[in-house]
């Protein structure tokens, strides 16, 4: 019997989750499944801009979490929903209303706003100079909106110059997440380089 075909993976992220696909990319393979191909969308790590710092200052979200009184729950995830939708997108009323509550029931209460951006000041600092872009050797796709105020889609300038045959596709009048303002456009983008490779296998 021949050896067992090896596995290999397509991965996807946004935002952190695009900062974990490359540095998976970077590395080759994770417990034994190749890493074939990379899509990054407006991956962190690279062009940040000072977000962290806008949302402690945000004073609406100060005031929240400097009151001395308990808050109902839902108080607090209408201030997370809000900041959520400034950041993330380039026309927060045009999102589907469930999407930011999703969002913000992963923090239901002050106590978790506060763990979360504790979380973000310690991970901050690993983010800064993270990647090894000379070590990747797979295919790679950035998807990357052109008004992201999060991360800067001129971050891609650097990726692009780094690793050989890298490609960006930028999306007109999209936010940081072009999984959720473009959907139809970001699911052609990666079926059709699906395509392309396996007419290419």
């Amino acid at each position: 019997a021949g050896r067992a075909r090896a596995r290999r993976a397509v991965v996807v992220g946004n935002s952190l989750g695009g900062c974990l696909a490359l540095r998976l990319a970077q590395r080759g393979s994770v417990r034994g499944v190749e890493v074939a191909r990379v899509v990054a969308l407006a991956p962190a790590g690279l062009e940040m801009a000072p977000w962290f710092r806008i949302i402690e200052h945000d004073p609406v979200l100060r005031g929240l979490l400097a009151l001395p009184v308990p808050l109902p729950g839902r108080a607090v995830q209408e201030v997370v929903g809000r900041v959520y939708e400034a950041l993330a997108f380039a026309h927060p009323r045009a999102i589907e209303p469930g999407v930011v509550r999703a969002f913000a029931r992963h923090h239901p209460d002050r106590a978790a706003l506060a763990r979360l951006l504790s979380s973000g000041r310690k991970l901050l600092p690993e983010l800064r100079d993270c990647l090894d872009l000379a070590a990747i050797d797979c295919p790679l796709q950035l998807i990357w909106g052109d008004r992201d105020r999060m991360v800067y889609a001129s971050g891609a300038e650097r990726v692009l110059r780094e690793v050989p045959g890298a490609r960006l596709e930028l999306l007109e009048d999209t936010g940081h997440c072009p999984q959720i303002e473009r959907p139809q456009q970001v699911v052609e983008l990666l079926l059709g380089d699906a395509a392309v490779a396996a007419r290419a296998a």
